[in-house]
């Protein structure tokens, strides 16, 4: 049967492109570089002052009239970390430029959009894994991240299964080595550990009676040293559960040195340019921190 013009033989029909760009990387949504708070660094070895006194495990009394015995009194020590430079950079030629696009958006404004967002990206995981380098002999300097900083509080198991006793444990640790002020509040782990949270029963009311909802997520723990917030990350290995008290963690910016971003020398047919930043990350108080791996 003859159908006259139709669509499907017509070569003269312009693609449909949908004008929205829906982008679904993981990039986004960075706890760390959200949440911590900042400081100044002023040399690639950035150094702060910590102290620590032990309680006493024993009392020794003094006689009646005896003199007073003088001790070594405790000194701060030094801690430090070394900055670590990041950079994202980008380039757009002036052809790619030029053309029509379907979101409309200049390409170089797209990028540097991007290319923040991978950035930050760079910036969270080098907070939570990062490996201290001093950049000696044309080696790139690197910058220990929380995991490389949490050293006196260290749990390693063999593929044991997460329960409400390795998180007890764990803030139990940090409440044993310090002030009960300073004790772990953040739990940092991977999203199918977060999970084992929504299986623990024990001490746990459910105030939600709605019949048409279920409830699976656990945000806050109410642990015996008081509350744990709980906060699933992309950057953490498998395994691993942190509970940190993120106050005395910073990142430190070397000075001058802070996110921004940067116009490179247009040497062809092409834009460029990039963002950088120095940075490192303070660990104020260590021994308030925990870190367990091999969990399930």
């Amino acid at each position: 049967m003859a159908l006259g013009d139709f669509t499907y033989g017509n070569n003269s029909r312009r693609e449909d492109l949908l004008s929205i760009l829906k982008d679904v990387s993981p990039v986004g949504n960075n706890y760390l570089v959200g949440t911590l708070g900042t400081s100044i660094a002023r040399n690639t070895l950035h150094e702060w002052v910590t102290y620590y006194q032990a309680r006493p495990s024993e009392v020794s009394f003094a006689l009646e009239g005896a003199d007073a015995t003088i001790v070594d009194l405790q000194n701060p020590v030094r801690s430090n970390n070394i900055t670590a430079i990041i950079t994202e950079v980008i380039q757009v030629t002036g052809s790619m430029r030029a053309v029509d696009i379907a979101t409309n958006q200049d390409p170089y404004a797209f990028q540097k959009e991007k290319a923040l967002k991978r950035m930050n990206a760079k910036m969270e995981f080098a907070l939570v894994n990062g490996t201290k380098a001093s950049g000696a002999t044309g080696t790139a300097r690197g910058m220990a991240g929380i995991d490389a900083c949490v050293t006196t509080n260290v749990s390693v198991l063999s593929l044991v299964s997460l329960s409400m006793s390795h998180v007890e444990d764990a803030i139990q640790r940090s409440w044993e080595k310090v002030g009960a002020e300073y004790v772990a509040d953040t739990i940092l782990t991977t999203m199918a550990l977060k999970r084992r949270f929504t299986t623990f029963t024990t001490y746990v009311t459910n105030y939600a009676n709605n019949t048409n909802q279920r409830f699976q997520n656990v945000t806050t723990f109410e642990s015996s040293a008081g509350a744990v917030n709980i906060v699933p990350h992309k950057d953490v290995a498998t395994g691993k559960l942190y509970a940190l008290r993120l106050e005395t963690f910073k990142m430190a910016f070397l000075q001058g040195r802070e996110p921004q971003f940067v116009e490179l020398a247009k040497t062809g047919d092409a834009d460029k340019g990039m963002y950088l930043t120095e940075m490192t990350l303070e660990s104020l108080a260590e021994p308030a921190s925990v870190k367990v791996s091999g969990l399930l």
